[in-house]
């Protein structure tokens, strides 16, 4: 049995150059998408499982349900990971493996500066007493004296 292929578009999938396309969000459950938070169509076919190799087209991002009920966290993959990835290897020709690296890092990022962003957000900064430091008390110069002729 032969498997369906997607059909490659007329983009190739690294250095397109010029911008990047529109990608269509489709939701999946975990039964589809295992451990797997969020597949897109440039990744390559070796880095998905079998069950999922030359399925999802090249114009869409394949996300887990669960992630994708939560507001938060589904912009954070989005925006913060997905999104910075596809346009690595869109418009910079990166590979998946130099985008994903690079992509991993911008999603931290994107997420401490939506942190930042938050009003009233408060920093839970203590305050503390400063230490105190103790020194060793100066023996009076007469006992040092003593001492040094004591052991002569």
């Amino acid at each position: 049995m032969k498997k369906k292929k997607v059909e490659p578009s007329k983009y190739d999938p690294y250095g397109r150059g010029k911008e990047t396309l529109p990608f269509k969000v489709i939701v999946k459950p975990r039964s589809v998408m295992g451990d797997y938070i969020a597949l897109h169509g440039l990744l390559p076919q070796n880095e998905l499982p079998e069950s999922l190799r030359h399925k999802i087209p090249e114009d869409e991002i394949w996300m887990r349900e669960d992630v994708f009920s939560d507001p938060k966290r589904r912009e954070l993959i989005l925006q913060g990971h997905e999104k910075y990835e596809l346009t690595l290897m869109e418009t910079e020709g990166l590979t998946y493996k130099q985008a994903h690296r690079s992509a991993e890092l911008h999603e931290k990022v994107y997420q401490l500066e939506q942190d930042l962003e938050k009003p009233g957000r408060k920093l839970k900064i203590r305050n503390f007493e400063p230490v105190k430091i103790v020194e060793p008390k100066q023996k009076s110069e007469a006992k040092r004296r003593i001492t040094k002729l004591k052991k002569r």
